[in-house]
């Protein structure tokens, strides 16, 4: 099922499966799981491991604000004001102790919101993309540069520059993959760049974050792509942050689409949720 809730921020948009869990109304035991997705793209992404994970528990997969059918986020808002908005989300829907799993830009709100409720009791685990030492010179860098404004002309250079921007991320092994990051920033083209700054400059504080959630007991759990990169000639370097532990994944890019048998299973361990 699909809807919304409402938030100091508007109206956030939703995907949802499963029975209850003891994230829901009419729960079965366990925490829910809740989705968030990688910037620009949409809740729509884990629409191929939605049915399998609800099977085990309520999961929930929101718009982030500002992306897909939620409403915008005003502006220059740090990540923790994002989770503060996806908790008061998740108290509308009435969700209790669950998982926050996240990609990317989602994996960086997974542990904004995991630490806001740090001694709450209501996360005990998460699931979360491979981790980056930060680095200033370079968080700053790509805070000032990674999405500029877009302007939309008369030859359509939009769509090569986008095009070649997600080559550069993904390769060009999967096109209907980079059809879908191409086609999710043009339908969001206003506000597509909205939450990098935040992401980008919070990176030093989501790092000493996921050691707090670490000290704390949160279980975290990170996803690992045998190779990601910001560019064609940039490489990611990942680090192991020691008390996580370390799923590899057999293929870089969307996971949910690409692998969703190998995410759907490390999601599910992760969360504790596995047979």
């Amino acid at each position: 099922m699909r809807g919304y809730v409402d938030t100091d921020w508007g109206q956030l948009h939703y995907r949802r499966s499963g029975p209850g869990g003891s994230g829901g109304p009419g729960g079965s035991g366990g925490p829910a799981l809740v989705l968030l997705h990688e910037s620009p793209r949409t809740s729509a992404v884990y629409e191929p491991v939605l049915e399998a994970l609800g099977a085990h528990t309520t999961t929930i997969a929101f718009d982030t604000p500002g992306f897909g059918q939620s409403d915008s986020a005003p502006a220059d808002q740090p990540l923790a004001e994002y989770a503060r908005i996806l908790v008061q989300a998740l108290d509308a829907l009435g969700v209790d102790e669950f998982v926050p799993v996240g990609m990317k830009t989602g994996s960086s709100l997974a542990t904004a919101i995991a630490v806001s409720l740090v001694g709450t009791g209501r996360v005990q685990r998460a699931v979360l993309y491979a981790l980056e030492q930060p680095d200033e010179e370079s968080t700053e860098y790509w805070a000032a540069n990674w999405a500029p404004e877009l302007p939309v002309t008369a030859d359509g250079a939009v769509l090569q520059y986008l095009w070649q921007k997600n080559i550069g991320l993904y390769g060009t092994d999967d096109p209907r993959a980079l059809l879908g990051c191409v086609a999710d920033t043009l339908g969001n083209l206003e506000r597509y760049n909205s939450i990098y700054p935040a992401v980008f400059r919070g990176r030093a504080t989501t790092w000493s974050d996921n050691l707090a959630l670490v000290e704390a007991g949160v279980e975290l759990t990170v996803l690992r792509p045998p190779w990601a990169r910001m560019t064609l000639d940039i490489p990611i370097e990942f680090t192991d942050m020691p008390g996580t532990r370390v799923v590899e994944m057999p293929v870089s890019g969307q996971f949910p689409a690409r692998a969703p048998r190998e995410f759907t299973a490390a999601v599910l361990a992760g969360a504790g949720l596995g047979s």
